[in-house]
């Protein structure tokens, strides 16, 4: 058995906040993705967080929109505002 969902997300998030391969990043965390079946809301905020680095606008919103919608239902403050600045920022409607 090869990595799991949660050493490709673990490997992924390590890239993209040390500043190392983006691209790598965003391959390793569509195959965490990929491997979950119910993504969790801070999972779902990194992968936007990851996309927009790597370029992809218009997939770090809607990632950013399915961990607002989590992060609403779980009551998370801090996850809702997060997830809301950045969405404002990336120009989301």
């Amino acid at each position: 058995a090869g990595p799991g969902a949660g050493d490709y997300y673990a490997a992924a998030v390590y890239l993209y906040s040390e500043g190392k391969d983006i691209n790598k990043a965003k391959d390793w965390m569509d195959k965490a993705m990929a491997m979950t079946p119910k993504p969790a809301f801070w999972q779902l905020r990194q992968q936007s967080l990851i996309l927009a680095k790597a370029g992809d606008k218009k997939g770090a919103i809607e990632a950013a929109k399915k961990s607002l919608a989590g992060a609403e239902a779980a009551g998370n403050a801090d996850y809702i505002k997060m997830n809301k600045d950045s969405l404002k920022e990336w120009g989301a409607k």
